[in-house]
């Protein structure tokens, strides 16, 4: 399972798999021939992810996503809990919570022992650490571990094993395997390791389990949906606005010329992350009472009204009106990583789910061999009204047309999810790019941070010399997860049998 080669564009016959590590990859496709749900291969993945990826997910993180199952459509929100412990930066996890939703749900077919079974050898066994992880653990993030996760991941000389093992970790999972109940589970942890929650406290950590949120348009005279989960702990809304805009935009005809398009692209984004009601890479928000319940319809037309007179504006005018926003504001320093995200498809069945724990190693801190995930709020102490959950920047979204599921994706990188998603729908259904999205993960990216811009080095010359004469300052930027613009992993349905699946070309990713 460990030697396989990540492949970043793979097609199918009748499913999809993409996915953060090969292992992962396998497992979920294992799970499939096994005649397991989309829910069983997604918990299969996550659970290797778990254990080969512990910089970006833990079983004590968060999650959330979207699904579309022949015809029934839902999503299911599974964030940290605030807890009210002065000083704590250590949330109540709820990856375990959506696990036991599932299975309550009767959304799983086969026994967990079988779902956890290929982490549990990984785990037990031991893994090959990717190049992404040895970047993790090498990094300032990394330096920070406690001392038990040291122990895993690093040897004497302080450098990254190269051949890991984490049997404490194997051996929470085959307690999650043979518990009847989370409570169960949770009640056998415990009575062997405490943690670092009070005696009196409970991991009960409900999960939420909304209406999606839905965009609906028509491009090429097809029906377009939008499907995500449209909680304020997430992204998802603004994602769809930001496609709304690109549509807009190309309603209005102003994206004819490409490089004048590119600096649409641009303009739009600066707005859209303008708008959203968290101070951008701080999670923290702007105004007591933050929300998503918005016409994303009517707002899009004003931010491409707004995009249309500046792409008109004379230089002057242009930077007076971009210096009022957060685009001027001094650098701020976000996380590159610290999420990841799983699209799996099996005939008329779409998942698209994405996991995060914070910071890379979430808390730097260890429970059973994982890293507990991190909590925003409990650290900035600046929790808006009536908060009980962290805030987490993520946007699964699976894409509809002409009433059946077509794509599913989602991305990882802080704010570079949503202007990697946006990007993406704005060359397919802005610019009407004909090409299959696992196709365009391999298109230049440009993203708009600290007011300069972030550029694939490979980037349109023509389009980079037209917005540099516009006054932006370019960042050429390399691939690599280092400094990656979005990770995003996409499986798309092509015809009634075949799919096409692709990881970003800046990680380690699989798709099958």
């Amino acid at each position: 399972m460990n030697s396989e080669v990540p492949l970043h564009v793979h097609s199918s016959l009748g499913f999809g798999i993409a996915t953060p590590a090969p292992s992962a990859t396998a497992a979920a496709n294992a799970i499939r021939h096994q005649g397991g749900s989309v829910f069983d291969m997604y918990l299969a993945a996550l659970a290797c992810a778990w254990v080969t990826d512990p910089a970006n997910c833990s079983p004590f993180g968060r999650m959330h996503g979207v699904f579309s199952i022949a015809g029934e459509v839902g999503c299911l929100n599974a964030p940290t809990a605030i807890r009210q412990v002065p000083e704590s930066t250590v949330p109540l996890p709820g990856n375990i919570a959506a696990w036991s939703a599932f299975r309550r749900g009767g959304r799983l077919r086969l026994p967990d022992r079988a779902l956890l079974a290929p982490a549990i050898a990984l785990a037990a066994e031991g893994f090959e650490a990717s190049v992404d992880l040895k970047i993790n653990l090498l990094a300032e993030e990394g330096a920070e571990m406690s001392d038990t996760l040291k122990a895993i991941y690093m040897g004497e000389t302080g450098t990254p094993r190269e051949h890991i093992r984490n049997p404490e970790l194997a051996n929470f999972l085959q307690i999650l395997a043979d518990s009847g109940s989370e409570d169960d589970f949770w009640r056998s942890l415990r009575a062997r390791n405490p943690g670092p929650w009070l005696p009196e406290e409970t991991l009960e950590n409900p999960v939420q389990q909304p209406a999606p949120r839905i965009l609906d348009f028509e491009t090429d005279g097809q029906p377009q949906r939008f499907l995500t989960a449209g909680a304020i702990e997430t992204w998802g809304t603004w994602t769809l606005l930001g496609a709304a805009v690109g549509v807009e935009l190309r309603r209005s005809g102003v994206l004819c010329d490409h490089a004048r398009a590119m600096e649409a692209y641009v303009l739009s984004t600066i707005l859209l992350l303008d708008r959203i009601p968290f101070a951008v890479g701080t999670l923290e928000p702007r105004f007591a009472r933050p929300y998503v319940d918005i016409d994303i319809a009517s707002e899009a037309i004003t931010i491409a009204e707004r995009v249309i007179r500046l792409l008109d504006a004379p230089l002057e005018a242009l930077w007076n009106d971009l210096e009022k926003t957060y685009f001027a504001e001094p650098a701020r320093r976000t996380e590159r990583g610290n999420t990841n995200h799983f699209s799996i498809v099996c005939g008329d069945h779409f998942l698209s789910f994405t996991t995060s724990i914070g910071p890379w190693f979430g808390s730097k801190v260890s429970w059973w061999g994982a890293p507990l995930g991190y909590s925003y709020a409990m650290r900035s102490n600046s929790l808006f009204e009536g908060q009980t959950h962290d805030v987490t920047e993520m946007s699964p979204i699976i894409i509809e047309v002409g009433g059946r599921p077509r794509i599913a994706i989602g991305s990882a990188g802080s704010e570079r999810i949503l202007a990697s998603l946006t990007y993406l729908f704005f060359l397919k259904f802005g610019l009407g790019s004909r090409e299959d999205m696992a196709d365009l993960l391999a298109t230049p990216r440009v993203f708009p941070k600290d007011g300069k811009l972030r550029m694939h080095a490979d980037f349109s010359p023509v389009a980079r010399a037209h917005l540099e004469a516009r006054g932006f300052e370019i960042v050429p930027t390399e691939y690599g997860l280092e400094h990656n613009i979005g990770l995003v992993n996409v499986v798309e349905r092509l015809d009634s049998r075949r799919y096409k699946s692709g990881t970003d070309p800046s990680a380690s990713g699989c798709a099958l």
